[in-house]
């Protein structure tokens, strides 16, 4: 199962220097892509930023491709736990990787939380990719040579956090019975 963060979908819809490995792997691999709750307001941002003459016209065939499940699939995750995914992420990495954006280990926490494998981003700028990779995804475009220096640099081997924990049980949260004063 393959996610795309923004910047994949945005650069496969939209036009700037990534636009033509985008689509070069949608041709090449065919997947469908998930569509969920980090991509709906991230994309709208970039299309009325950066592309405003055509924002309409792409956001159009984003629709329609989410419509007919072509190239992207609409996509449910449970945002409590991708957020507590994530900042579980942040509470161990961010020491080490002050830059590390919020939006960004979202992403990653989405896609570890609904399992995924392949995780394809374009933001080299970022530790996003560095992230995905330390938990065991495989990242699309392969990480550049600093970006490998990066994940070495981490003091033990990368291994994925465990899984969220669950909220507790009914009976779990009853309340503490008080002791009975004399």
């Amino acid at each position: 199962m393959i996610y795309a963060d923004t910047s994949f979908i945005a650069s496969a819809y939209g036009k700037d220097v990534n636009t033509a490995a985008a689509r070069s792997y949608l041709l090449r691999e065919e997947p469908t892509l998930p569509f969920g709750f980090l991509h709906w307001p991230e994309l709208t941002r970039f299309l009325w930023i950066t592309q405003p003459e055509v924002a309409d016209k792409i956001w159009d065939l984003v629709s329609e491709d989410l419509m007919e499940r072509k190239k992207l699939a609409a996509h449910e995750a449970d945002a409590n736990r991708v957020s507590r995914r994530a900042a579980g992420l942040l509470r161990h990495y961010c020491p080490r990787w002050q830059k590390l954006r919020c939006l960004d280990t979202l992403h990653v926490a989405y896609a570890v939380e609904e399992n995924f494998k392949t995780f394809l981003s374009f933001d080299i700028a970022s530790y996003q990719r560095v992230l995905a990779s330390s938990q065991k995804l495989k990242v699309w475009p392969p990480l550049t040579e600093s970006e490998m220096k990066l994940l070495k640099q981490l003091p033990c081997p990368p291994t994925p956090l465990t899984k969220t924990p669950r909220r507790p049980s009914a009976q779990s949260r009853r309340p503490i019975k008080s002791t009975p004063k004399p």
